[in-house]
């Protein structure tokens, strides 16, 4: 994959979403199939998404696994630690996740919820943008 190519690390309700039926989200999935972006994703996010398909989308749960089988993401190890600076910035569920994405080295982190993040404080800090799924899908031109 071209270096260029965004690092992209999707939070547990970007996943969920796309196989729920977000068109948003599909198309993030769609780019990640397609090579337009690279998606990532920690061991916590992983852990809560297959916990959250079983107990809210089970019929999903073989296409996803099919999915992370045939096409997968980079999987980031969960941290030991959060930043003090990241926890003062994030909601303290959003912690583990924030702290991963900056362990992955990712550019973007996307959520469907934003308003967990102190956004402009934290990507002068890190330099990772945190963008919606909708915002994500008009930057990368996936409309």
């Amino acid at each position: 994959m071209p270096s260029d190519t965004p690092k992209v690390f999707c939070d547990t309700n970007v996943w969920f979403s796309a196989f729920y039926g977000s068109k948003n989200c599909e198309k993030l999935l769609n780019a990640h199939i397609n090579r337009k972006i690279i998606a990532v994703i920690s061991k916590q996010v992983l852990e809560e998404l297959i916990r959250n398909f079983r107990e809210k989308l089970p019929q999903a749960l073989s296409i996803f696994q099919e999915f992370i089988t045939s096409c997968p993401p980079e999987i980031i190890i969960d941290p030991k630690t959060i930043n003090l600076k990241v926890k003062n910035l994030v909601s303290p569920e959003d912690g583990p996740i924030f702290t991963s994405a900056i362990i992955g080295r990712v550019d973007y982190l996307i959520t469907g919820n934003i308003t967990d993040f102190k956004i402009t404080r934290l990507e002068k800090l890190t330099g990772i943008k945190i963008l919606s799924p909708k915002q994500a899908v008009r930057l990368f031109g996936l409309v």
